[in-house]
């Protein structure tokens, strides 16, 4: 359980802040219907375009902060939705009872129900970031032929080699940019905090790593300021990790499907090199994009750059299906 609960803030996007200025969702708000539950999601762009689904990080996490790379995505030519998933934020009523693989099979359905609501028939590409690039994995798994483009964006490599050491890398450079002693003895309850409370130790986590997921460390504090407890589920954070760890994809089932896979990554992000090292050391990767200057959110760090990698990525030439590898 300490190795488990350590997890949580490795590959989250927010900041869990009571005096921060509250941000959310800018557009409205769409619904299906999944098990007699209504489930709300963001769409945008062409409805006659190819559809790229968003998948956000966590888990557990909101995934408002995903807006950028959605509006890039139609700008250039594509209809894109994003969503919470069961248990979190605007879905927070939904799911929050889920436990085990119970709740990884909820999201894949959930996955599943918005593709249905976005088009008539065939598949459609994901883009995954961080965890939610494991989450595009699972829907893959759950539903091959649904799929024709993974794009998997600062990813959490499947067997999950590059977060052996990253709790440790977080709190080292935390301890370095604010001047504090590292004190290995002392690591453990420095990073879980003291409290019983479940959000107060949430919030503690999460103030502590986020700032290490940005190249220039205030800047990831002042980024971290608009999020707060109703954008983080410390429940589904452990139970998503409980389950993919009994239930992981293996890269055998991978290269059983005919899909492009693509990647997108920081130099410096805390998950480089392992997870590029181990997802090309067992995959065939379509096209691999590594950018500098950025940590793990390069569409805020480094958004030019960003922009050129994924459009790289996403264009192809003049009479290509849509998200098809060039």
């Amino acid at each position: 359980m300490r190795r488990l609960l350590a997890l949580c803030p490795i590959v989250c996007c927010l900041l869990l802040s009571p005096l921060a200025a509250r941000a959310e969702f800018t557009t409205s708000a769409q619904t299906f219907v999944l098990d007699e539950r209504k489930i709300r999601y963001h769409a945008l762009g062409d409805a006659r375009a190819s559809v790229v689904i968003v998948l956000g990080g966590g888990p557990g996490f909101s995934s408002w902060n995903l807006e950028p790379v959605q509006r890039r995505l139609v700008e250039l030519g594509y209809r894109t939705a994003i969503m919470d998933m069961l248990g979190v934020g605007e879905n927070a009523a939904s799911g929050d009872a889920l436990t085990g693989q119970a709740l990884l099979d909820a999201w894949v359905a959930q996955i599943e129900g918005l593709r249905q609501s976005l088009v008539d028939e065939g598949p459609v590409v994901l883009l995954g970031h961080s965890w939610g690039a494991l989450m595009a994995l699972l829907y893959t798994r759950a539903h091959p032929d649904a799929v024709k483009h993974l794009v998997l964006l600062n990813p959490v490599d499947p067997e999950r080699r590059a977060m052996r050491d990253v709790v440790e890398q977080i709190d080292r450079r935390r301890a370095r940019e604010l001047g504090e002693a590292w004190d290995d003895e002392r690591a453990w309850e420095q990073q879980m905090g003291a409290s019983d409370d479940t959000a107060t130790r949430a919030r503690h986590q999460i103030e502590r790593a986020l700032p290490s997921y940005f190249h220039d460390y205030a800047r990831g504090q002042r980024y971290a300021e608009q999020f707060d407890a109703s954008d983080f589920s410390a429940t589904l954070n452990i139970e998503g990790w409980r389950a993919y760890r009994a239930n992981p994809v293996d890269y055998a089932t991978i290269r059983e499907w005919d899909i492009p896979i693509d990647f997108i990554g920081c130099r410096n992000d805390l998950l480089m090199p392992e997870s590029l090292d181990s997802l090309q050391a067992n995959l065939s990767l379509a096209r691999v994009e590594v950018l500098t200057g950025c940590v793990h959110f390069p569409w805020e760090e480094v958004p030019g750059h960003f922009t050129e990698a994924l459009t790289r990525i996403v264009s192809r030439p003049a009479g290509q299906e849509a998200g098809d590898a060039p």
